[in-house]
């Protein structure tokens, strides 16, 4: 995602991708070795492997998301006409400029603090259903077992951001 001041507001995904691919070669080629100093090595060799294996799909699905979303922001901009002035334009007055009706990012964030309550990023939505998303983050914070229930606290303690791009 590219904020509205034209910076990459994420982390470097394909380098991420690579190195894990990187690491899951070099322990390919360590197992298929078989050159380990005990069974207990061979063991957590396998073990690590298996769960970069596991974690691989994960990361290649926040990849694509990512490059789609990349994607559908290059492809308005070059609807506008000039790339140059229309990547300003979306830095200066934001996606409404664009020939494209907007997605927003809704997350649930704690009103003291600020802090984003984990696994409740929903991207990509559209305008239509940001109230629903809305709900569906506060209705499940104050679930037993969600955030709430868990630190003690009452819905009032959450509010939710909703982010244009």
């Amino acid at each position: 995602m590219i904020d509205n001041l034209g910076f990459h507001a994420d982390n470097d995904l394909h380098a991420e991708l690579a190195d894990l691919d990187r690491r899951i070669h070099n322990l390919d080629t360590q197992i298929d070795g078989a050159h380990f100093h005990s069974l207990e090595a061979e063991w957590n060799a396998r073990a690590y492997h298996a769960s970069l294996l596991g974690a691989r799909p994960k990361l290649a699905a926040q990849v694509a998301q990512a490059d789609a979303d990349t994607d559908r922001l290059l492809n308005a901009i070059r609807l506008v006409g000039d790339i140059e002035l229309g990547f300003i334009a979306y830095v200066v007055y934001g996606p409404a400029v664009l020939p494209v009706p907007p997605l927003h990012e809704v997350r649930l964030i704690e009103r003291d603090g600020g802090y984003t309550v984990p696994g409740t990023v929903r991207r990509s939505v559209p305008a239509d259903q940001i109230a629903a998303v809305e709900r569906e983050l506060l209705t499940g914070v104050i679930a037993p077992g969600g955030h709430a229930w868990i630190w003690g606290r009452t819905i009032r303690a959450y509010r939710t951001q909703v982010t244009a791009y």
